[in-house]
């Protein structure tokens, strides 16, 4: 049951965090790219979840953690390193954050596959992401009308998930 708890509360922070990102170019959020990240999300979490059914017997779950962790982590500092203030994170021409993403959610679906949850998990925690993607998009632009002068508010939902991703290696 922990293992539940500690992996719904990951992705919800990941999709709170995403969403809270997306809220920091200068042009508005449009509903496309929260769709967009949801399916990528959904699409990398079941091809993952597949791939982590055949790998039951000698992967170990614990290893998989700690590099969903350390993962996590980079993506944190390619945030920082990849900012502008007027393209927000998500730059066109920047590959790099999409591919620790992609890796990201791929090996969150491992997990899954690993601790053999199936499709009905999968489409749930996509669910809850989703949720979490537009509940980060909201508090994000609550948080930048409030401290509209301070520029490195953009980094605010880092520490979110700063917070969750060392709580996951306890």
């Amino acid at each position: 049951m922990w293992f539940v708890i500690v992996i719904l509360v990951f992705v919800f922070t990941v999709g709170l965090t995403i969403g809270g990102l997306l809220a920091a170019p200068r042009d508005p959020i449009r509903p496309f790219h929260l769709l967009l990240f949801s399916l990528f999300f959904l699409f990398l979490g079941y091809i993952g979840m597949i791939t982590g059914m055949f790998m039951t017997g000698w992967m170990n779950i614990r290893f998989i953690e700690i590099v969903l962790s350390i993962l996590a982590l980079l993506f944190i500092v390619a945030c920082f390193s990849r900012f502008h203030p007027t393209f927000g994170f998500f730059h066109p021409e920047d590959r790099i954050l999409l591919s620790v993403l992609a890796l990201l959610f791929f090996l969150m679906g491992l997990e899954w596959g690993l601790l053999e949850f199936r499709t009905f998990f999968t489409i749930t925690a996509s669910f809850l992401f989703t949720g979490a993607l537009g509940l980060g998009v909201f508090v994000q632009m609550q948080i930048r009308q409030v401290f509209w002068k301070y520029s490195y508010i953009s980094f605010a939902p880092l520490v979110w998930l700063l917070f969750v991703t060392v709580l996951k290696l306890l």
